[in-house]
């Protein structure tokens, strides 16, 4: 039942469960995922409505803008509908581009498409060693060298600390929208943050969240925790630390972490 969008009078006695993310979340990253998530584990045992939104290659900025548009939309359809969020972040250095010739195949992604300048770890090295670094995946033929230019520009200026310093204040916004919306909420990253040192408006905006709704991004992901738990991913076996975890890490995960601390939330007013 994923992929579609709760109607009027539909379960309402159940609690929808939404989950949006990147590939770490997405049930169609591979077929044995299929049904088999996190977050289905979490329905399955609440006995819910499953919602799953995730999108491999999505960035934090379209995984928090879908999740704002899919839970008013679904406030609004079902206002006395139980919702429980499970929202799983990704790596910052991802973004996105407006494409006004991209196919919209669901109305919510509008014209946005994800940009990342780079798929390397030692990218600022060899970006001053004069080195390509950009990512041509998702490119056309058609924009080739102001895609390049784009990306070099890009990751000169890129900052970690813009990039959570602008997540975090999203983070508090969103926060905000789901005590408007009396909906329960996770987030949590899925590879773990980079490490920052202390900056005022990172702390700032990291001060006022509320850690029962979010788990710490810099020490705690669930991929690192499936790692940690020894299960072998998916793939990138030479790099296990950002590999996919496969279906019964995700079934430990949601049964270990999740649900106790959905619990949590349910105990609450």
């Amino acid at each position: 039942m994923t992929k579609k969008l709760v109607g009027i009078g539909d379960s309402l006695e159940f609690p929808l469960i939404y989950c949006n993310g990147d590939s770490y979340s997405d049930e169609n990253f591979h077929a044995i995922l299929k049904g088999q998530t996190y977050s289905h584990v979490v329905n399955n045992h609440f006995n819910g409505y499953i919602i799953n939104r995730a999108i491999s290659g999505s960035c934090n900025r379209r995984i928090i803008r879908t999740s704002v548009h899919d839970l008013i939309q679904q406030r609004q359809v079902n206002p006395t509908q139980k919702i429980i969020a499970l929202i799983g972040l990704s790596f910052e250095v991802r973004s996105e581009l407006w494409k006004e010739n991209t196919i919209v195949k669901h109305e919510q992604e509008s014209q946005f498409c994800t940009h990342i300048f780079t798929k390397t770890n030692n990218w600022r090295d060899l970006l001053l060693e004069g080195v390509d670094i950009s990512d041509k995946t998702h490119q056309s033929k058609a924009d080739n060298a102001f895609f390049d230019k784009y990306s070099q520009g890009r990751a000169y200026y890129y900052s970690p600390y813009a990039e959570r310093s602008n997540l975090l204040c999203d983070c508090v916004m969103f926060q905000s929208l789901m005590k408007i919306l009396d909906i329960k909420f996770l987030m949590f990253q899925s590879p773990k943050a980079e490490k920052l040192e202390s900056e005022y408006l990172v702390d700032f905006f990291k001060s006022q969240l509320d850690t029962r709704n979010f788990f710490d991004f810099e020490n705690f992901g669930f991929v690192d925790w499936c790692h940690q738990q020894g299960f072998v991913p998916l793939d990138f076996l030479d790099r296990p630390e950002i590999g996919h975890p496969h279906a019964i890490a995700h079934r430990a995960f949601a049964e270990q972490i999740l649900i106790p601390h959905v619990e949590r939330l349910n105990a609450t007013n």
